[in-house]
């Protein structure tokens, strides 16, 4: 290397009179250029920076690397990153299913059996099976929503639990073929479109995670309480904007990672019906207040 003027040592502050390297935007002496991991000099142009600081490539990912959380090894070059922050090789997105409800990837050997959704195992630990887990949910999401104005001039209202299967037979009859839920009742059609309905209760599927299951109950609420207020036969659009944003409301108060997670997705749905609905309707809201907007449903029954 030449020497150009007199340069100085970054490493021991003292002259260089003989060879030196350039590197980090100064000058050392080729043994002061060390490994901030094992003390040995760099000599090869490649190597890694943390905090600053050099390391040899294999030092960096043994010591400094973070490690992919599905197969362990170092992530040394570009690599990804989930909602919950899960660190993983690039390639896994390919190699593993995700979880039906937050994203998650899913390694083969955590893969349920003949299950009806695809789920990881965090979602797994939560999951609605069974009356007796989903009714105190059920009912604090009741009480949840009369407290945001909809009222039901207590309309018994039951609850079942269901497969696939039930819950697209519920769907159909009212039309929908989208959701996780169904508001079971007894609807009158014309031409292929619903006129009037009488509601009897709400339908879930089952296995859904507890944040799920609570904002697709919110949702469903909000089906029941546009049937009661005889508005259950409008534009679709505007019905299902309506329950996204009830659901989209319970899941910003419930305030969890998971329910924010939901939320998020809610915001970014790109469905012109589920998404775009919910958007306008979210927007007619924010003008007037969710109080105002339910308010002049009920007195009108016509859509603001």
């Amino acid at each position: 290397m030449k020497m150009i003027g007199q340069p100085v040592c970054k490493g021991c502050g003292k002259p260089i009179t003989g060879r030196y390297l350039t590197a980090l935007a100064a000058t050392w002496h080729p043994e002061h250029f060390v490994c901030m991991a094992c003390g040995r000099p760099i000599t090869d142009a490649r190597f890694k920076l943390n905090e600053d600081h050099p390391y040899h490539e294999v030092c960096y990912a043994r010591e400094i690397a973070p490690r992919c959380a599905y197969c362990g090894k170092p992530l040394t070059d570009s690599y990804l990153v989930d909602y919950w922050g899960t660190k993983f090789c690039r390639e896994h997105q390919g190699q593993y299913a995700s979880c039906d409800f937050c994203g998650r990837l899913i390694l083969p050997a955590d893969r349920e059996t003949g299950a009806e959704v695809t789920r990881c195992r965090i979602c797994r630990a939560s999951a609605i099976e069974t009356a007796e887990d989903a009714r105190p949910l059920f009912r604090k999401v009741i009480q949840w929503v009369s407290h945001q104005r909809l009222h039901y001039h207590q309309l018994p209202l039951s609850l079942e639990l269901c497969g696939k299967a039930k819950l697209l037979q519920y769907l159909r009859e009212n039309g929908s073929t989208h959701s996780l839920g169904a508001t079971m009742g007894v609807f009158y059609t014309q031409d292929g479109q619903v006129t009037s309905a009488e509601v009897r209760g709400v339908a879930v599927l089952y296995g859904l995670p507890s944040i799920v299951f609570e904002s697709v109950v919110a949702h469903e609420l909000g089906h029941v309480w546009l049937i009661v207020q005889g508005m259950s036969h409008g534009t679709p659009w505007r019905e299902e904007g309506f329950c996204e944003l009830l659901s989209y409301n319970y899941l910003r108060f419930r305030n969890t990672p998971e329910s924010q997670y939901r939320a998020e997705n809610m915001e970014r749905n790109p469905d012109p019906i589920y998404g775009d609905g919910f958007r306008r309707i979210r927007a007619q809201v924010e003008q007037r207040g969710f109080e105002r907007f339910v308010t002049e449903i009920e007195r009108s029954k016509r859509w603001p």
